[in-house]
């Protein structure tokens, strides 16, 4: 995800949020992609947008059956922070566990939620000198909500309801020997339940520590002659309702060789007790939600070309983690498919694996 950005700064402050100012030939890029922009602009369509109810001037777009909103909606109607970084070529929208950073260059618009990078399906656009995204990246993962009026093309945008609960993020102050580190974790505050605000905290904790631990094992077996060694922590958050937290944490590191490794780790808490949650407590509504979870599972690794054999169901209640109305399945690069597939996310609403009008969270 992290692709070299090629125009100069001045290009891109000047140009893509005022939109005043074209793509100039002379970058190469306007020139060789002119004929895909204007058929890809021929197939989209106008979108209104609405914030809380009121009908903004701004407008967003559908294309390939997806609405992406302008970043000036979110800057100028929503109210989010903005602001540009000409060193690193990134413009940041609002801050702490949900700063959306979109790191824009000639290969498109790449965003990453509190540096944790998404997947190609949250990939902005750039039409006409403005930055744009999907408008499924602020459901999944900044907190937002709409309505779709299919009739008028319309898109109500409001903010979700969410728990009453504060997420940091904290910064592990340690150095290693032979190492860079940038180390993130979360941890959680404002809870009425104490003894769960802890053990939630231990949890989150608990993973920082075998990720520091690892570390300081590889780097006893670094030999001077290596390169420095490379240690990244961060975390996302995918869901923050109806007393129920899920995040994702990244944890990446590289120790020589040809690429280095990530390790996705999904927890998701009930903010009433602490407890950590399983499959087994979201589908406990449904008995044979293993049978038909490793069926269709099955068959989906078994058609991706990098599929390394092996899958024969689930051995573990817990590489999943909840998005709105939906659940996420995920394996490691090398569990089931060649690290080339990088880590393989399968997504199912809880409509398709619990009887209608079952509760995943009671």
């Amino acid at each position: 995800m992290n692709r070299s950005t090629k125009w100069s700064a001045g290009l891109l402050a000047g140009a893509l949020l005022i939109g005043g100012a074209a793509l100039p030939a002379g970058t190469g890029y306007a020139a060789n992609s002119s004929l895909v922009a204007k058929k890809a602009e021929a197939a989209q369509v106008q979108v209104g947008l609405k914030w809380k109810g009121a009908l903004s001037s701004q407008h967003g777009i559908l294309s390939s059956g997806r609405v992406y909103v302008p970043v000036t909606f979110l800057r100028d109607v929503v109210g989010i922070k903005l602001s540009y970084d000409a060193a690193s070529h990134i413009y940041s929208l609002g801050d702490g566990y949900r700063k959306l950073n979109l790191a824009v260059s000639k290969y498109g618009v790449d965003p990453n939620v509190n540096g944790y990078y998404l997947s190609e399906g949250y990939r902005g656009k750039l039409i006409k000198g403005h930055i744009y995204v999907p408008y499924k990246l602020l459901n999944d993962y900044l907190g937002y909500q709409s309505n779709w009026d299919a009739k008028a093309k319309q898109l109500s945008i409001g903010p979700r309801t969410e728990n009453a609960v504060t997420i940091k993020n904290v910064s592990l102050d340690k150095t290693f020997k032979g190492a860079s580190t940038k180390l993130i974790y979360p941890q959680v505050s404002g809870l009425a339940n104490e003894a769960a605000q802890k053990s939630i905290n231990a949890a989150l904790q608990a993973s920082m520590d075998r990720f520091v631990a690892q570390a300081e094992k590889d780097l006893k077996d670094r030999s001077a002659q290596d390169r420095e060694y490379e240690y990244d922590s961060t975390y996302v958050v995918t869901f923050n309702e109806k007393g129920v937290l899920s995040l994702v944490l990244a944890q990446s590191s590289y120790t020589g060789g040809a690429h280095g490794f990530t390790l996705t780790e999904g927890h998701t808490f009930s903010l009433k007790d602490g407890k950590e949650l399983g499959l087994s407590d979201l589908l406990k509504s449904n008995p044979g939600y293993k049978k038909q979870l490793n069926a269709d599972l099955a068959k989906k690794l078994k058609a991706n070309p990098g599929y390394l054999g092996g899958f024969n169901g689930l051995t573990s209640d817990r590489n999943f983690y909840i998005k709105p109305n939906t659940l996420t399945i995920y394996f490691l690069p090398y569990e089931y498919t060649a690290y080339a597939a990088g880590t393989m996310e399968y997504d199912y609403g809880f409509d398709q694996l619990l009887p209608k009008g079952a509760n995943p969270f009671k």
